[in-house]
């Protein structure tokens, strides 16, 4: 299982979260949190590379998310697009 903290800008403010997951044989399964939500995805892996589907429901309803990240020596960064607009996600806070 791979973790990572990570500082989520969304188009309400940057916030702090936790998205973890497992690769094996050209498949991702994780868990990505933040602003006190869970969401479980799935997907695709290549060797530095993830795309992943799932929704978090939240108190605006349910917030689909179709996402990819790279991988590069022990840091994420990623995007996510939803229905609020893109979404940005790193583990490097100044990103």
């Amino acid at each position: 299982m791979e973790t990572f903290d990570i500082f989520v800008r969304s188009p309400f403010g940057k916030y702090k979260g936790q998205i973890s997951f497992s690769r094996s044989n050209g498949k991702v399964e994780g868990v990505l949190n933040f602003l006190h939500f869970s969401a479980d995805f799935s997907g695709a892996a290549s060797d530095d590379e993830i795309s992943f589907k799932g929704f978090m429901e939240t108190p605006i309803g349910k917030l689909d998310f179709d996402a990819r990240a790279v991988i590069r020596k022990g840091l994420i960064e990623g995007s996510a697009i939803t229905r609020l607009g893109v979404m940005t996600f790193s583990s490097k806070e100044g990103r």
